[in-house]
């Protein structure tokens, strides 16, 4: 059931939100030279897939600097932040979902190089299910950079050493806990945030 109401929902949102998502890519070519941002990320089952978002860093940010965007990081454009912000740099994922890479609620998928932030247990058991455009750690962290320190370094390691485990329960707590009217919840929830 999970499955149809992702599919047809994503298909549904494409076809409303195809004006806003034409204009975001032009916006965006434009000004930042990139439309999208597509990164590999961890699937359900380990298997790895490749994530689309729209573009919010100068390019090769992530190459640069690394995954952590922290408080004022200056690789973010000024369209990136609004983007960023109102979380409308996520919107190319509903083309995940209708891959089936990505469900609407679930863990968040991480890049495939930061999978080991996880204990093999915890991974094994988050990555069971299918990733999510929300969940319950994004909800918990919606403004996350605006935790993280504007020093790189102080920003890495609280998001390792505090944020990661909260995550890491939060993930843990959704996956035996999951149902329908739960994910309706935070999908609520999250356009509520954003909005």
């Amino acid at each position: 059931m999970k499955r149809i109401f992702d599919f047809t929902l994503a298909l549904i949102g494409l076809i409303i939100i195809s004006p806003a998502f034409l204009v975001i890519a032009i916006v965006n070519k434009i000004s930042a030279k990139e439309v999208f941002f597509i990164q590999d990320r961890i699937g359900a089952g380990f298997k790895p897939f490749r994530m689309y978002k729209f573009a919010t860093m100068v390019k090769n940010a992530h190459i640069a600097g690394g995954t952590v965007t922290y408080n004022g990081d200056p690789r973010v454009t000024r369209l990136g932040a609004i983007f960023r912000n109102t979380k409308l740099n996520e919107l190319p994922q509903l083309i995940n979902v209708l891959k089936g890479d990505m469900s609407f609620v679930g863990p968040r998928p991480l890049p495939s190089k930061e999978i080991a932030i996880y204990d093999d247990s915890i991974a094994k058991k988050i990555y069971s299910i299918r990733p999510g455009i929300t969940g319950l750690g994004s909800l918990y962290f919606f403004n996350e950079e605006r935790l993280l320190s504007n020093d790189k370094h102080i920003a890495e390691n609280f998001f390792k050493n505090t944020i990661v485990p909260q995550k890491a329960d939060l993930e843990l707590w959704y996956v035996d806990n999951r149902t329908f009217l739960f994910d309706l919840k935070v999908i609520i929830a999250t356009l509520s945030l954003a909005f």
